[in-house]
């Protein structure tokens, strides 16, 4: 069955082609687009799309129109929701202009909605979409792509089966110029939610040198300049009693987030060399632990990150279950983000989430 899908945001995070990675046999590499995901699920049909930007809307025509001939360019999303009343909407717009898109989306008539991360820059504005897709009923996914990557996926099942006992502690390490706290971090801090399975309770964060004064309001570029957004280290305490330490700062060698998982009996390690089972035993307490590694062999998938973000929100909507990163996940993602500024500006102290509606749900949008 085809679905009409439009596109609002056209900048490369909403409209680049897919890489140009291709083989005859092995096909193309994983789309890192909105509208290259998009083109990778043959039942989804792109009819339009919308930037406020002239050049990005010729842009997007020239790359796309030869794939899909009636594609039509509109700067206003609002005429475009109302003209082309497309059952699905994707949100590629800049962070703080989300909840206004979701809004019209819903008032359109979308059937679903796969929205760009962060769902939002403030609790109010992502507390106010939440609300509004559960009370149309509309299935809304997040694109937090790790949510759909097989090495992550297979850590959880191995923890869920046991593999490594009671998990304990979760590190991550990240580097580059990505490192900004509304960027990677907030994949980062949804993907230590995805592996907790439980509910963040009080987070401790420093921000890096430089941002010390930033305060607790977003005040970034929707990504652009990594000098208008800080890095940071945090720790987190979950309600099931997993603890996780986050780094990353942007002056620091720009890798692939390294993730390491711990348990009572084992260790899960996940980086450029894939992931890797470090079983560890301890004959007698004055001794070196034994370590036995084992790599587990990761699932192949036909499709990972933004594509089998965008199959399982249609699958969602056609079976009428929760996608894999529902809006309420990415509302808890906003939280720890606001929790982290604001432990640094009260010097650095522990804050807890309860503490944040009284104080944040008045930040600007």
């Amino acid at each position: 069955m085809s679905c009409r899908i439009a596109l609002v945001g056209l900048s490369w995070i909403g409209a680049d082609l897919p890489g140009p990675a291709s083989d005859p046999t092995l096909g193309t590499a994983i789309p890192y687009s909105h509208a290259a995901a998009v083109a990778a699920i043959p039942e989804l049909e792109l009819v339009a799309g919308c930037d406020i930007v002239a050049a990005a809307r010729d842009t997007f025509r020239g790359r796309w129109s030869g794939r899909y001939p009636g594609l039509r360019v509109y700067g206003d999303y609002a005429e475009m929701l109302r003209t082309e009343k497309p059952e699905l909407v994707a949100v590629a717009t800049p962070d703080h202009l989300h909840r206004r898109v979701v809004e019209a989306a819903v008032e359109a008539g979308a059937r679903g909605i796969f929205c760009e991360k962060p769902i939002a820059t403030t609790l109010k504005d992502a507390d106010a979409m939440v609300a509004v897709v559960r009370a149309a009923g509309v299935t809304m996914s997040v694109n937090y792509t790790r949510r759909w990557f097989p090495e992550f996926v297979e850590a959880r099942r191995i923890v869920r089966a046991g593999g490594i006992g009671r998990l304990s502690q979760i590190v991550v390490q990240m580097g580059g110029p990505r490192s900004m706290l509304f960027r990677n971090h907030t994949h980062a801090i949804d993907l230590v939610n995805f592996l907790a399975e439980s509910e963040p309770v009080w987070v401790w964060a420093e921000l890096e040198p430089g941002f010390e004064d930033y305060g607790i309001a977003y005040a970034g570029d929707g990504g652009n300049d990594p000098a208008t957004e800080p890095g940071a280290n945090y720790y987190i305490v979950y309600a099931n009693g997993v603890r996780a330490y986050l780094s990353g700062m942007k002056d620091t060698a720009g890798l692939d987030t390294g993730v390491t998982l711990t348990g009572k009996d084992a260790r899960i390690v996940i980086d450029l060399e894939g992931i890797r089972l470090h079983s560890v035993h301890h004959e007698d307490i004055r001794t070196k632990p034994g370590v036995t590694t084992i790599q587990p062999i990761t699932p192949r998938w036909t499709m990972a990150g933004m594509q089998a973000g965008l199959r399982d929100l249609i699958d969602s909507m056609d079976a009428g279950h929760e996608p894999a990163s529902p809006p309420e996940a990415a509302r808890t993602t906003v939280a720890v983000i606001q929790a982290i500024l604001m432990s640094q500006a009260r010097g650095n102290v522990p804050v807890r989430l309860e503490e944040l509606a009284a104080v944040v749900q008045g930040t600007p949008r």
